[in-house]
């Protein structure tokens, strides 16, 4: 298809690239043609690690903005314009990532291609990683499996985006490429079904298991002398916890149609397996997990992170787009809505309308710790001031243009050590947490109790209640949860679920998504379109009007190709 044109230009014109201090120090360039490429560990392991830097290297709440957990403070900003109605045929102001992850997943191709070993040769590795004949193999199956990993990652990014119901009744996901392509070749491809996107995900996710580490130990020697570091790299972990990602989504209303219930067995035993891999541990203590950075430790060897972004050195960005406008100029960009807080259960577990210690004028006390450590309300301190949200307060909506129009400001991912001030500048260092012990554990929970309606229901080795009770305890404290042992049908367990999901992931990229793949196909538009609410108005601050659960395929791709179909609503 048309589509590939400018991504095959990319990978066979890559830009000078060094990798960041953690990989080698690779240079594919344009003046470098392949034969050249084949003679120089350096330049032929570009072609992988460039990869790495499409990863994410930041948190991106623009899509969270774009649901009933958040809204920006200005309309005119990406995800408000979205929300109202602004997403179409031929317009996103979310943006698209359907080129940058070609560009990959065709770099990732070329070099899996000639990944091959040939015993007959002196040096049987495609170039000599190492001079010691054992560490060059070792090296030749690290980054291997590393490449299937991250060629996964990218496609199930696709298929997060873009799968959806078309016209013709067909689940579709995206065009499937596993060979390098050039001009020359026939490029226009159809989209695969969803369910042969799924396969082409899973198998890539067991070549990486296959050929990496289970887990990385601590410290030096992890690795062969040849490779510099194992930080930031994939492991036999984070190809299961991405093939438990994937048949989650798969198993999901908006894509399993028919509600196959075997779909949902197999998304609960990838995740049971996944969670027996990596012992079954507890998770970390609620007051290590989240420290400095919150979910970032700063040394990033979080025994709860699966994979991770690239580190990112004195770093203030987040800060700057989220911290009030006193703050010397923060731009209170993202803020909470009143529908999250209200999510956050009592102290003891109990939903705030099941309890009778729930007092609206005082509706912060006696709650789920995680509220002061994810949202900023009212009187609270918070980069280096006490908050005045109230209305006509310093803090306020109206007070200044980069105001919260919620009442809330977002502290969840900030790290409050940062200042602002000119003169008395800090800094952080920050990675953004891509598959997690937490997740993990929440994918376990939904598929379980979808596939045997029974919260106590142990036939995967664990209960849906077991696993969740796990992520409630890390944060309300074990023993201190009094609603989970009440919670007995599905239905209720399912609406627990959902809301313990909510919260635990809030500002991790996972509500907009979530809130589709829930959806009852095209037409039901009741999650995606709730309406966002503040503290100090009953009136709806932000309507969501979007006409399909399903996104649009990106405008540029389907006026330059003839066989891709968009899905419903566009």
């Amino acid at each position: 298809m048309r589509l590939f044109k400018s991504i095959i230009y990319t990978s066979i014109t890559l830009a000078t690239f060094t990798a960041c201090s953690e990989f080698l120090d690779t240079r594919p360039n344009s003046s470098v043609p392949n034969e050249t490429a084949l003679q120089s560990r350096e330049y032929f392991l570009g072609f992988l690690y460039q990869s790495y830097k499409a990863l994410p290297s930041r948190a991106e709440f623009d899509y969270e903005a774009a649901t009933d957990n958040a809204l920006v403070n200005r309309e005119v900003f990406a995800p408000s314009r979205a929300a109202r109605g602004g997403v179409s045929a031929s317009s996103n102001p979310l943006g698209d990532s359907w080129e940058a992850n070609y560009a990959s997943i065709n770099s990732l191709n070329w070099f899996l291609e000639r990944m091959v070993l040939d015993p007959s040769q002196p040096i049987p590795t495609p170039v000599r990683f190492d001079l010691n004949p054992e560490v060059n193999l070792q090296i030749f199956e690290l980054s291997k499996g590393e490449a299937y990993f991250l060629r996964a990652w990218f496609q199930f990014d696709l298929l997060k985006k873009y799968g959806g119901l078309a016209a013709d009744g067909q689940v579709y996901g995206f065009p499937i490429s596993t060979s390098y392509l050039e001009y020359t070749d026939e490029l226009d491809l159809p989209r695969n079904t969803y369910e042969e996107c799924v396969q082409q995900i899973i198998a890539d996710c067991d070549k990486a298991f296959e050929f990496l580490p289970l887990e990385y130990s601590q410290g030096s020697g992890s690795i062969p002398d040849g490779l510099t570091s194992d930080s930031g790299r994939p492991t036999g972990l984070s190809a299961l916890a991405l093939k438990a990602r994937t048949l989650l989504y798969r198993a999901s209303p908006a894509y399993n149609l028919t509600n196959d219930q075997s779909l949902w067995e197999e998304a609960a035993a990838a995740a049971a397996a996944a969670i027996q891999a990596s012992g079954n541990d507890d998770l970390m203590p609620f007051s290590a997990y989240y420290n400095k950075n919150n979910l970032n430790d700063g040394d990033f060897s979080n025994p709860d992170l699966f994979f991770r972004g690239p580190i990112v050195l004195d770093d203030q960005n987040l800060e700057k787009e989220n911290f009030p406008p006193r703050a010397f100029g923060g731009n209170g960009k993202f803020n909470p809505s009143q529908n999250l807080v209200d999510a956050f259960p009592m102290s003891d577990g109990y939903p705030i309308d099941q309890s009778p210690d729930y007092d609206g004028d005082q509706m912060f006390v006696n709650r789920d710790p995680r509220l002061d450590r994810f949202i900023v309300r009212d009187e609270e301190s918070w980069a280096g001031l006490t908050m005045d949200t109230q209305q006509g307060g310093a803090d306020a909506y109206g007070t200044d243009q980069n105001s919260t129009r919620s009442g809330y400001y977002l502290q969840k991912l900030l790290d409050p050590q940062v200042r602002l001030e000119p003169g008395k500048l800090v800094r952080t260092k920050r990675a953004v947490y891509l598959l997690t012990r937490p997740e993990l554990y929440l994918n376990f929970a939904e598929a379980a109790i979808q596939a045997t309606g029974n919260p106590d229901d142990a036939r995967f080795g664990y209960s849906a209640r077991e696993i969740l009770a796990k992520v409630r305890n890390r944060a309300l404290g074990e023993g201190k949860d009094q609603y989970l042992p009440t919670v007995l049908s599905q239905a209720d367990f399912v609406d627990l679920l959902r809301n313990e999901r909510r919260i635990e992931t809030c500002f991790e990229d996972f509500r907009f998504w979530d809130l589709r793949r829930w959806s009852q196909g095209a037409s039901d538009q009741s999650l995606i379109n709730s309406p966002v609410y503040g503290i100090y108005s009953p009136d709806i601050l932000e309507a969501r009007q979007f006409a399909s659960p399903y996104m649009p395929l990106p405008f540029s791709e389907m006026v330059k190709t003839e066989n891709l179909v968009n899905n419903m609503g566009w």
